[in-house]
């Protein structure tokens, strides 16, 4: 594997980019996305997308910013150079499929766990958790990460 674009971004980066998300709105951009990143950067008592934070502090590094699709690895990519930097990121991914184990029942007892994603059809097997039909791609600004109007133009940016 080779060198990872985001091997040029620093602690100090991504403060920085945290900043400007907030300064820019960014909360409102999690919301536009309806929050499809499956990795959250938790700090100071905020959550950031953390891809997108990558990708600004990318740009603030390198001055190219990197959009969430532009990064190696994507969300898992992106949060694990955030971890490497000393960050926490909450993983919101599905659980992944896992092989059917059999199980030991014992004398009627059934157990449940919270872990538990998803919802048990009537086959016995689970079903992945529903995902909003609006959970479609937006068009973005590439400098601050917001949702463009349909004009194309940035309302941030100009």
């Amino acid at each position: 594997m080779g060198v990872s674009l985001l091997n040029s971004i620093d602690r100090d980066h991504v403060l920085t980019a945290m900043e400007t998300w907030d300064s820019a709105g960014g909360a409102n951009y999690l919301l536009v996305r309806g929050g499809v990143s499956t990795h959250v950067l938790v700090h100071g008592g905020r959550e950031y997308d953390a891809p997108a934070i990558a990708g600004i502090a990318h740009g603030l590094a390198t001055g190219r910013t990197l959009t969430p699709d532009d990064i190696p690895g994507g969300a898992a990519g992106a949060a694990k150079a955030l971890t490497r930097l000393g960050f926490t990121i909450r993983d919101d991914s599905p659980p992944s499929a896992e092989p059917e184990r059999p199980q030991r029942r014992t004398s009627g007892t059934t157990r449940s766990t919270s872990r538990t994603r998803g919802t048990i059809s009537a086959t016995g097997k689970r079903k992945p958790p529903r995902v909003a039909a609006s959970d479609r791609p937006v068009t973005l600004c590439p400098t601050c990460y917001l949702a463009l109007p349909a004009t194309g133009v940035c309302d941030n940016c100009g």
